[in-house]
């Protein structure tokens, strides 16, 4: 009797381990698509993000307590695909098979506006993203750098990481991206230029706001800038005024223009009424915009102002009173356009 009881017993544990073999490659997914876990996230978190996608959710559950998934948990984005088994779920992500996610980055005026964008695309919140950025600061020991200037180490670009990149991980990817930039051509070219590498990204900042982003364009606009620093001249550049404008009076403004009474501003980032260039970039610049300081077009105009019937372009002189002819044409534009 007890012979038959315990081969009752064992062939019930094998019909048992038989079925859950069974039901782990059986397909039990519905659709194509992608799950996101985060960073600490709970079985049963786990579980919600996949409810659309399971036939049968009790089954997975099953399967994936078996496999001691709940104690695995890898965070990140992940490809769920039609007909998926719950082993190939399981495996998966047990593995830490990310899909990887777009992160771009783009002409941001300050490092909050970086983090909260930043936020947005990974596992992190914009907090986190802020203390990453101002730890690298402190780890730099270095007394140039700072909430404004540290702006330098990030280039706008779509890059391709993982979801679950940390704010930490994130930094040293932006830093290793500039370090990249900033090779040994690039530093000869700032150095012949008598500029710091933190002079040529400011300068772009100002070149990436007041042209288009046409090489040719953002070239003439750079060398416009140079003459008139090479003659001990006022930048006067509008982004400039705008941007010690929106930093004393907040940045969710759109504005289209600038009003003379702004120009008059002692805010050391206007340039109508400091000499030099601002303290630090006013924006995240392109690289483009940086190779344009760079390589600048070879031209002797200190005068220019936007062309109304291009935009994006300028118009070139070295005569003032066809300067203000020009800006006069441009100013009527704004008004007849209502422009405010």
């Amino acid at each position: 009797m007890r012979k038959f009881n315990l081969i009752i017993v064992l062939i019930s544990s094998f019909l048992f381990i038989g079925c859950s073999f069974i039901d782990g490659f059986k397909g039990n997914t519905t659709k194509d698509g992608y799950i996101y876990i985060t960073r600490g996230a709970k079985f049963e978190e786990v579980l919600d993000s996949l409810k659309p996608f399971l036939k049968d959710e009790k089954l997975f559950k099953k399967y994936a307590e078996e496999a001691d998934y709940p104690a695995t948990i890898k965070s990140g984005k992940y490809k769920i695909s039609k007909a998926d088994s719950n082993r190939d779920i399981i495996d998966r992500l047990q593995d830490g098979e990310q899909e990887e996610v777009k992160l771009r980055i783009k002409n941001e005026p300050t490092i909050y506006h970086l983090a909260g964008s930043v936020s947005k695309q990974i596992d992190a919140d914009s907090i986190e993203v802020l203390t990453a950025i101002r730890d690298f600061v402190k780890e730099k020991n270095d007394s140039t750098l700072n909430d404004e200037t540290v702006k330098q180490y990030f280039i706008p670009e779509t890059y391709f990481v993982y979801w679950g990149l940390t704010p930490e991980k994130f930094v040293e990817k932006m830093v290793a991206q500039h370090n990249k930039v900033w090779n040994a051509e690039r530093l000869a070219k700032a150095k012949a230029l008598n500029m710091t590498p933190l002079q040529v990204v400011t300068l772009a900042s100002i070149v990436q706001l007041e042209s288009s982003d046409n090489m040719e364009e953002q070239q003439k606009v750079a060398r416009a800038y140079m003459n008139r620093l090479a003659k001990d001249m006022r930048l006067e550049a509008d982004p400039t005024s705008i941007y010690a404008y929106k930093m004393e009076n907040g940045w969710n403004q759109k504005i289209q223009r600038v009003y003379k009474k702004w120009t008059w501003s002692s805010n050391a980032y206007n340039t109508y009424r400091n000499k030099g260039l601002p303290p630090a970039p006013i924006c995240l610049p392109n690289l483009g915009a940086i190779d344009a300081v760079l390589s600048p077009a070879n031209h002797d105009f200190i005068f220019f102002v936007a062309n109304p019937a291009k935009p994006g372009y300028h118009v070139y002189t070295n005569d003032y009173n066809e300067h203000m002819k020009n800006a006069e044409k441009y100013r009527n534009w704004l008004k007849e356009n209502n422009i405010k």
